[in-house]
């Protein structure tokens, strides 16, 4: 259950679903052992950790959503910049330990540019739109992590 979770934090920044990994490893967890030696309902448990992933992911989407908007970034640029991110990280694997953070940090900002330059025909906009949505991706990433941490830190305390 520890290393699961842990696998699930280390997730989280790679843009893939480690919070709902952590959820499933306690539900997994639950059928054969009880959380605070009983004291806790597994429904309870489960529920806040639920409470808890989805949180995460609604302020992933709006902080990546709401982050970039007030550059006026456009909605294709977001688009680009998540198939930027999927194919950074897959292109970053190769590189041991953090190619694929990597490449998805650097994908979803050349994705947002290359859009943005290819739509405004200004290299110094596109730029400024990229960065901002490199930024809001970070940001989320950030929040999203720690909303995980917490989650961990909750089954400890009610596995111990």
């Amino acid at each position: 259950m520890i290393v699961v979770t842990v696998l699930g934090i280390a997730l989280v920044p790679l843009s893939l679903p480690g919070t709902w990994l952590i959820v499933v490893s306690s539900i997994v967890y639950a059928f054969f052992y009880p959380y605070d030696q009983g004291q806790t309902s597994a429904y309870w448990v489960v529920g806040i950790l639920v409470f808890l992933a989805a949180l995460g992911e609604l302020i992933e989407f709006l902080i990546g959503l709401l982050g970039s908007k007030p550059l006026k970034v456009s909605n294709g640029a977001i688009v680009s910049a998540f198939f930027g991110g999927i194919l950074g990280a897959i292109i970053g694997v190769p590189i041991f330990l953090i190619g694929t953070l990597l490449g998805i940090f650097i994908g979803a900002f050349l994705g947002a540019f290359i859009y943005e330059w290819i739509v405004l025909k200004e290299v110094k906009k596109a730029l400024i739109n990229g960065a901002a949505v490199l930024a809001s991706k970070i940001v989320a990433s950030f929040f999203k992590t720690i909303i995980a941490l917490m989650m961990a830190v909750y089954l400890i305390i009610k596995i111990y």
